[in-house]
């Protein structure tokens, strides 16, 4: 499934709390994470061959092992990340609004955005 998919298959609202679940604290960004999900769904997919790889990663400074997607899957713009298939390795439990959700945040901070979002992304990264 493309990236774009998962975002239509859920409102804001729905996705905001998974947000917050993995992130803890973001309840406080909800505007400028809203203002992303807004422009996505308007945003028309670039084709791309490449995909977006939910894996298990290895912290090597923690030791710790979590599910995730390498930010270098995120490293392009947005209209190229939401026309990237999505794939989940072996033992990868992820949801589809958790992925949605994981990806959101990733586009945020990794993606290059586009310049409407230039004033919300501030916002996020002012604290």
């Amino acid at each position: 499934m493309k990236l774009k998919e998962f975002y239509q298959l859920y409102d804001f609202d729905e996705i905001m709390p998974i947000i917050v679940d993995m992130f803890p604290g973001t309840n406080k960004f909800k505007k400028p994470l809203q203002k992303a999900y807004e422009l996505i769904m308007n945003i028309t997919p670039t084709e791309s061959k490449q995909t977006i790889k939910y894996k298990i990663l290895h912290d090597d400074n923690s030791g710790e092992s979590y599910m995730g997607a390498e930010d270098s899957n995120f490293a392009t713009t947005w209209d190229v990340c939401l026309g990237k298939n999505v794939v989940r390795e072996k033992d990868v439990y992820l949801t589809d609004i958790e992925i949605a959700a994981n990806s959101l945040i990733n586009l945020c901070f990794i993606s290059n955005y586009p310049k409407e979002f230039e004033e919300s992304h501030q916002q996020l990264v002012a604290q």
